[in-house]
């Protein structure tokens, strides 16, 4: 990646993207970059998310199940994204897959394959490696492995 003084510009698309934190530390860090889309269901998100970065209406999306990855396929660079963490939270019920939020996953993984990104980064909560005695966590690597990128995962603090 690039600061701002280089003339590559990261392509940056997100889903879940609350007030925007991977834009907020692209900004903070000077690389340069354009948001090619935003996706979240909370209208208070997108509220703050527009009052801080540079994103149009036509760009912003309500629900990521409508969101065609398609129409971005290999437009973006970085695709970053992270599941309702409920279902995994080990402070919550822990429903897993069976919990409709849980399931969000596999539209963040969809997205994956149709939109072709050059990186992706998927977030969520130490939950998620421990769910089901692991098993959750070992499902949802194979299809990430299905994608046929690289990769690699850690429990960051």
């Amino acid at each position: 990646m690039k600061n701002k003084k280089s003339k590559s510009i990261l392509k940056v698309a997100t889903v879940f993207s609350g007030i925007g934190a991977i834009e907020h530390a692209l900004l903070r860090k000077n690389i340069n970059h354009e948001i090619i889309f935003a996706c979240d269901t909370d209208r208070f998100c997108k509220e703050s998310y527009f009052a801080n970065y540079n994103i149009s209406e036509d760009r912003w999306f309500w629900d990521i199940k409508d969101l065609d990855g398609k129409k971005f396929t290999h437009k973006v660079d970085l695709f970053v994204g992270g599941s309702p963490c409920q279902s995994f939270s080990m402070v919550g019920k822990r429903k897993g897959l069976e919990d409709i939020r849980g399931q969000l996953i596999f539209q963040y993984i969809r997205l994956v394959k149709e939109i072709k990104p050059k990186m992706f980064i998927f977030e969520n909560v130490r939950g998620l490696l421990n769910h089901n005695n692991g098993k959750t966590w070992n499902y949802i690597l194979s299809e990430f492995e299905k994608l046929g990128y690289n990769f690699k995962y850690q429990i960051m603090n």
